[in-house]
């Protein structure tokens, strides 16, 4: 089963609450860790959970992704959309995304080694949970998210909008 596109639950349910991280990095994190197993299954190269899907790789990725976030921010001017750009959010937002990602494939994937290229000891953590629970997991992040970032722009629409009427209820006192 491609496992891939679930793990943007957790980013849309962390963005949803803490609306001050980075969503760009927040998705690229959870995602972008998964280009290893992409090039392992088409050309056979390297491992399908190797150098990338350890706390080393983590620290490897942070950066890149914050740039790459950076650059979506300046490029597409999302700044119109989401919070201005801020590195300390950005790097904090793609590590939370790159470290959800490894727990979330830790429980699923016994060749997980979370400590390589110090030890290639597999993670205690495979087989907490099945991997339909892990799938109805995250499923259920990105529904909760889903709904609480929807009332969170409804009522932001709504405030918008009763602005103007206060403003004239003010001026008439």
């Amino acid at each position: 089963m491609p496992f891939t596109p679930i793990h943007l639950g957790f980013a849309v349910f962390i963005y949803s609450i803490f609306i001050f991280m980075d969503p760009i990095a927040l998705i690229l994190g959870t995602i972008l860790i998964d280009l290893e197993p992409i090039v392992h299954l088409l050309f056979n190269v390297g491992h399908l959970h190797g150098k990338f899907h350890s706390f080393l790789g983590v620290i490897v990725l942070i950066v890149p992704i914050s740039v790459i976030s950076w650059a979506c921010h300046k490029l597409l001017k999302l700044d119109r959309f989401i919070k201005k750009f801020n590195w300390t959010f950005s790097i904090l937002s793609s590590f939370l995304g790159l470290i959800s990602h490894l727990f979330f494939d830790t429980i699923i994937y016994p060749e997980m080694m979370l400590l390589y290229p110090f030890s290639k000891k597999t993670s205690i953590l495979y087989g907490l949970w099945s991997q339909n629970i892990n799938l109805w997991i995250l499923v259920g992040m990105f529904c909760a998210g889903a709904v609480i970032l929807t009332f969170r722009i409804v009522l932001k629409q709504y405030y918008r909008k009763a602005e103007p009427e206060n403003r004239e209820v003010e001026e008439e006192k």
